[in-house]
């Protein structure tokens, strides 16, 4: 064929081509055009959901809920927990409580990783799963990225769920969820970031300033001491004076002056609010992050049928208490706690400090403050000797790890809570001891969850009344157990007046 023939025909054919692909546009555009619009409701009459009805317990049945504070293993134990504790894990509906560390492969993790603070091997996982347990909450994340996501996989495997880290913050501020004939079940978990903890804070990418982080769902605090009028103005004249040095010639470029706040200083990174008493906290949650956890809570209420809320706070009320040794809860945990109830909580599960706290009920929904330690293990494996010293690692630990082998970190309790039909009606306490007498618990058993002797258990149980006195709770004790019962009208309606604090436009 010459070549004029071919680009004859090469013309012909392209020209059929556009003649065929105008013919499709055209006849799919008609068809397009043919559909009706799709036309957009009226917000002032539409007929939105009711929002109390969303947010109430939904679950049908009998519903039991056991949780417990720190599990603090550093070796499967769960077989020498005592029977009748084993029976109150395994016998709930859903069980949960917090793993105070990080679950590793032992004989492969240290070439690369080292084994830090509360480290555990991964057959810990398995042990969890016998016990019933099925979503914990993560203490920390000493183990950084790797330990995250291994301490993830592993429980992953056994059929655990573990809410409040991951590879961005939005993730890390899902809940994770349970299927039951009941219904479904989430659990939001958070971390308190702070004056104690730094982190690591999960992170979103923000265009090309960064990308994803792994890490933990944070809710950011503000630490203030109170101090006296006295001492504020004995402070603040310290400040003013350091503060007028600025104007000094060699000053290369001097501050701004501060602008305080009424009866507010922040001096040499400290901050101080006048109050009556002098060496008491008092803490102040970032807002963006309060509405994020109050979001979250409230997502997961719409899209679940029950939520537990659980977070792992060290914060003490007082600068002149120990570290993470308090009997009662910090005003931002009894304002936070309030505030999620109020947008669907149904449940909120304490720990962190190192100490058994007290128990509300508010709007017929439990707070149990803090758990205490259900375990506090102290050591493990990974223990060696030191060249040219003669002690074993555990007696050379004794004494450092003293601090949190006091009578009052070694009680605990379980708390399992039971519901009907979206009703709470009774929860039943029941103590635990992980070694009070520690002269007479040698350390190959010590931290393993025991039920206390008749004595013990009314002391245990004694001081939980003591401590939930605060909040009106009653608990009864029978046969060795703390009883609260709840009456059904205690129960009552949240979320009613949520949208009328809506934005005006949707």
């Amino acid at each position: 064929m010459q070549a004029s023939s071919k680009q004859a025909v090469r013309y012909v054919s392209a020209q059929l081509m556009t003649y065929s692909m105008a013919l499709c546009f055209a006849l799919v555009s008609t068809n397009v055009l043919a559909q009706s619009a799709r036309n957009a409701s009226d917000a002032s009459t539409f007929q939105w959901r009711d929002l109390s009805k969303e947010l109430a317990n939904k679950m049908t049945g009998t519903y039991t809920v056991t949780a417990v504070g720190d599990l603090l293993f550093q070796e499967p134990a769960g077989k020498r927990i005592g029977p009748a504790i084993q029976s109150v894990l395994r016998s709930a509906d859903t069980t949960v409580g917090n793993f105070e560390g990080y679950m590793v492969d032992a004989r492969n993790w240290a070439g690369a990783h080292g084994f830090q603070n509360n480290w555990a091997p991964k057959e810990l996982a398995q042990d969890f799963a016998d016990l019933g347990f099925d979503m914990l909450a993560p203490g920390e994340a000493n183990g950084g990225e790797a330990g995250m996501k291994a301490t993830i996989e592993y429980l992953d495997k056994v059929g655990i769920k573990m809410p409040g880290y991951g590879p961005n913050l939005s993730i890390a501020r899902q809940p994770v969820y349970q299927e039951l004939p009941q219904g479904r079940v989430a659990m939001v978990a958070a971390y308190p970031v702070g004056v104690i903890a730094s982190g690591p804070i999960a992170a979103n990418k923000n265009g090309a300033d960064g990308g994803e982080e792994w890490g933990m769902n944070p809710l950011r605090l503000t630490q203030w001491t109170t101090v006296t009028t006295e001492q504020f103005a004995s402070l603040k004249g310290i400040r003013d004076s350091i503060v007028a040095r600025r104007t000094e010639a060699d000053v290369a470029r001097a501050i701004d002056i501060p602008k305080d706040q009424p009866d507010r200083l922040e001096l040499l990174g400290k901050n101080y609010l006048v109050g009556p008493k002098p060496g008491e906290y008092h803490y102040e949650m970032n807002r963006n992050d309060l509405l994020a956890q109050t979001l979250s809570v409230r997502n997961a209420k719409e899209y679940a049928d029950y939520v537990i809320f659980t977070m792992h706070a060290h914060e003490n009320r007082y600068a002149y208490q120990s570290y993470s040794q308090d009997h009662y809860p910090t005003n931002f945990l009894k304002d936070l706690t309030h505030q999620l109830i109020d947008n669907g909580l149904d449940m909120y599960v304490g720990h962190g400090n190192h100490t058994i706290q007290g128990i509300e009920i508010y709007k017929g929904r439990p707070i149990f403050y803090n758990l205490g330690n259900f375990s506090v293990q102290r050591y493990g494996r990974d223990n060696e000797t030191t060249p040219g010293v003669n002690m074993t690692a555990i007696e050379a630990g004794e004494l450092g790890n003293h601090w949190l082998q006091q009578p009052i970190n070694l009680v605990a309790y379980v708390a399992q809570t039971r519901y009907q039909d979206g009703k709470l009606q009774e929860i039943r306490i029941y103590p635990v001891d992980l070694g009070v007498d520690i002269d007479k618990r040698p350390w190959s058993r010590s931290s393993i969850a025991q039920t206390p002797s008749p004595e013990m258990a009314r002391k245990i149980l004694g001081d939980i009344q003591k401590y939930s006195e605060p909040f009106g709770t009653r608990i009864s004790i029978e046969n060795g157990v703390g009883v609260i019962r709840v009456a059904p009208e205690a129960t009552v309606p949240v979320g009613t007046d949520l949208r009328s604090k809506f934005p005006t436009s949707r």
